[in-house]
């Protein structure tokens, strides 16, 4: 159940940071509740995730795949495209989280 709720916590942080960009720069006010939203459940979800995951994973899960997911979002919906560097720098943060993963359960 933690993994779920990591999980959870990713999506909500890739949607509240979606939502700044809605926002443009805070300029529309309405994308506002969608961050802070966001964000919350965000940490409320992470919070419960480490009462059972060792913090430093669940942190490099958390960032490394919101990081991720969020240069998607952006490449696909607001076409801020995908090279090959970005490619290579997605890779590297997942061979990074599975390393973190392996190390973890060693």
């Amino acid at each position: 159940m933690p993994y779920v709720m990591l999980a959870a916590a990713v999506i909500c942080e890739v949607f509240g940071t979606s939502m700044m960009k809605l926002s443009s720069g805070f300029e529309r006010k309405g994308p506002i509740l969608g961050i802070v939203a966001g964000y919350a459940l965000a940490f409320v979800l992470l919070g419960l995730a480490v009462k059972e995951l060792p913090l430093g994973l669940a942190y490099g899960i958390w960032g490394g795949t919101g990081a991720a997911l969020t240069a998607v979002v952006g490449a696909v919906f607001w076409k801020e495209g995908m090279g090959a560097k970005k490619t290579i720098g997605i890779l590297l943060v997942v061979i990074g989280i599975a390393a973190m993963e392996v190390g973890a359960s060693l």
